[in-house]
């Protein structure tokens, strides 16, 4: 009797052993297979000068940067900016077709020049960014709160 319960006991370490090592298993796969796309505002020690598609020349004091921090490839990366009040926000150096990106690789870094096109918005200091992507595990979206410094233009 005593010689059965040891082998059942042993059965059952066996198997929660085996169950542990596929969960464990899995949950590294779908590390490897994330990317981790983030936003920060990095503040140019000059104010660029960008130019827009019309010809005119703006400073930007700020970028807009999308970084993909995770081990795998981020695709078709969409980017929304809201002000406080949920309205959208029009970043005038950035195209209605700039965004989806297609592919934002491993430890790519993606800079969007900070000009806003709304007079409203340039001396907003608290914006929402709305990141949408598809990595190897599916479909993924990230909304930080963002707050820039403060600029003289």
């Amino acid at each position: 009797m005593s010689a059965w319960i040891g082998t059942v006991i042993a059965l059952c370490a066996l198997v929660l052993s085996a169950i542990t090592a596929h969960v464990q298993h899995r949950a590294r796969k779908r590390e490897t297979l994330a990317a981790e796309v983030t936003a920060y505002f990095h503040r140019t020690s000059d104010f660029a000068k960008i130019k827009l598609p019309d010809g005119t020349i703006r400073q930007a004091g700020y970028h807009l940067v999308i970084w993909n921090q995770g081990p795998a490839s981020a695709k078709q990366v969409h980017l929304t900016v809201k002000d406080v009040e949920g309205g959208s926000v029009e970043l005038a150096d950035s195209p209605p077709d700039e965004f989806p990106l297609m592919r934002l690789d491993r430890g790519a870094r993606y800079p969007v020049p900070w000009l806003p096109v709304s007079d409203a918005h340039r001396g907003t200091r608290r914006f929402t960014v709305h990141l949408r992507w598809q990595d190897g595990n599916g479909r993924q979206e990230r909304v930080l709160q963002m707050r820039r410094g403060q600029t003289n233009v």
